[in-house]
């Protein structure tokens, strides 16, 4: 049995902007074809999902100023790395198809979110436990 949720009242949401881009970033990688089983957990907002064969954790990371969204400049240039395969394949494509998401960069083990408002985030990306 599915239980459906009202849509939430941004404007009487306690949710904060870190939970709020969870459960954005969570519905966009569960509508991609590519995942499953996406679920938001743990007091930061950390999204789990299931990709190429196996579960997934990623989580968000705080920047250099001790906040999670950074200003434009500063984002790391791409490389390669254990989990970047992912990044790459699944979850940088299933944003690039919202209008919240400029781009998504990999790096390692780690994905930088480049939002529309010209701010970004890291995640970082782990097996699941």
């Amino acid at each position: 049995m599915t239980t459906e949720f009202p849509p939430i009242d941004r404007d009487k949401s306690p949710l904060s902007a870190v939970d709020e881009e969870a459960v954005r970033l969570a519905d966009v990688l569960e509508a991609h074809p590519e995942t499953g089983d996406v679920t938001d957990s743990g007091p930061r907002g950390d999204i789990v999902f299931t990709a190429a064969g196996r579960s997934w954790a990623l989580d968000f990371q705080t920047g250099a100023d001790g906040q999670v969204f950074q200003d434009p400049s500063g984002a790391p240039a791409p490389t390669g790395g254990p989990a970047a395969d992912v990044l790459r394949t699944v979850v940088a494509p299933a944003l690039g198809t919202h209008p919240a998401y400029r781009a998504a960069t990999a790096s390692g083990d780690t994905l930088t979110v480049h939002l529309a408002t010209g701010r970004h985030y890291t995640l970082a990306l782990s097996p699941a436990a």
